[in-house]
Parts: structure tokens; sequence; C-alpha cells
């Protein structure tokens, strides 16, 4: 099973926002913005002071009150669902043969489909949800004394745990679970392709917004290759690489 590449960190003044890079040794003057990991953490501090600022203004009487119109108590989030999404995808790729490293990402459209079953448990929606993607098309990059190369994912497939707190008719909700995701990468003449594994966190909004209609905003963060050797036409190149996507969806309850 692959990781999420902790040695990515997200550009700092000198390239674009965005853009993946070999984060430089921490010191008092240079300090990486952020790492695949702090990002999910922030979303999941940002999601528990929200929930946290809701229970203080009492907003919990929602589950003993008549809940929106067009709703019942208690009606709202368990069951089945099914839908679909788009928004945008960033797959980042790290190569190093030798002494020679260098990093490179592409950004593009993405869509797919999902469907689930949730169960109300107290005041929390745990559920199980499944999905595919689409994530776009390979990056472009140069690695010395290889000269261009290529990587990316074009989809990817998964399955996820979700742990909200419903308030009213919205929900921040936190996810986890396991991708398979397809790799391609290319160089020296030789192009390889392979499914990998790896860990899926994520996090969220979603709105009840008409009868049995939800939209949401769905953040996630997938692990695709971890420290990954092969030989490339007499040249073994270590490589890994991580995706992460902002999707919009629209879901139907049944």
């Amino acid at each position: 099973m692959q990781t999420i590449p902790s040695a990515y960190v997200l550009a700092g003044p000198t390239r674009p926002t965005g853009a993946f890079r070999k984060g430089p040794p921490v010191s008092a003057d240079h300090r990486p913005v952020l790492t695949w990991m702090v990002k999910p953490l922030m979303l999941c501090a940002v999601l528990t002071a929200l929930v946290g600022s809701a229970r203080a203004a009492d907003l919990g009487e929602f589950s003993s009150a008549q809940g929106p119109e067009g709703f019942q108590p208690g009606s709202i989030w368990a069951g089945s669902y099914a839908g679909f999404e788009a928004g945008l995808s960033q797959s980042g790729t790290e190569a190093e043969a030798g002494s020679a490293k260098t990093d490179f990402d592409r950004t593009d459209a993405a869509f797919g489909a999902f469907a689930g079953y949730n169960w109300e448990v107290s005041r929390f929606v745990l559920g199980v949800e499944a999905g595919g993607a689409y994530l776009g098309g390979q990056g472009k990059g140069t690695l010395s004394g290889v000269g261009a190369i290529k990587g990316g994912s074009q989809w990817t497939a998964s399955l996820r745990g979700r742990a909200g707190v419903p308030i009213g008719n919205f929900m921040p909700y936190l996810s986890a679970g396991l991708a398979a995701t397809e790799y391609t990468f290319e160089a020296n003449g030789r192009k390889k392709s392979e499914v990998q594994f790896g860990p899926m966190l994520g996090a969220g909004l979603e709105v009840a917004a008409h009868d049995k209609w939800r939209v949401r905003a769905d953040y996630a963060l997938t692990g695709v290759l971890g420290e990954d050797k092969e030989n490339f036409n007499g040249t073994t190149i270590k490589r890994s690489a991580g995706n992460h996507r902002l999707m919009l969806g629209i879901s139907r309850a049944f």
C-alpha cells in the first residue's frame, strides 16, 4: 500500500501557486508553506471549529425541532444516494535519477460519479461511499541526464467512510478510505502504466437542498505512488506521486 508523499509541498514565492516541489530543510527564515498532510488537517480544524460554533449557538435544537420546509426531522440524511460531480484535479510527480531530481504537476478538469449509504447514529451521520473519477492527463518535466519525462493519473476508484455532523440541512463531514489509481510514467522511450492502491483523506460540506436532492463541495487527497523504483531503458528512476482535487457534486437520495 502506498502512502501520501509527505515530501511534496506547495511552492513558495519562487514558483506559481499550486506547483509541487521538494521542500527545503526547515529553517528560521524559510519554512514550507503547506505539506500534503497539512491541507486536510487544516480543513478538519476548520470544520471542527464550525461544528463547535454551531453547537455553542444551540443549533443542535434542529434534532428535535421541525426541519427546513419540505423536510421532516430525521429524514434528511439516512438512506442510499447517488450522484455526479465535477471540479479541478491536480496530480504531482517527483522523479529522481542518481543525484538529479525534478518535480512537476498538471491541473485538469475532473468529473466522476459516486453512490453511498448513510446511517444516523445519535447526533452524527455515518456512511460508506464508493466513487470513480477521471483526473486528467499527464504532466511534463525534464530530468537531468534523462531528458523529457511525463507522468500523471487518468482515473481513480475509491471506497471510503464518511462521518458528519448535521446542522439543520447542512452537514460538514470528514472522510477516509482507500483508492485504486491509475498512474503512467514515460522516460527514455519507455512507457509504464500501473494501478496503485493508496490512502484517501478528505473533507466537505453537503447541503440538503430540496426534497431528496443534495449538493456538496468535496476535497480529496490521494497517495498514488510512494518511492517506487523502476528501470527505464538503462536508467533507474525513483518516483513518487499524489493527487488532490476539489469537486462540486449533486446527488439524489432514494
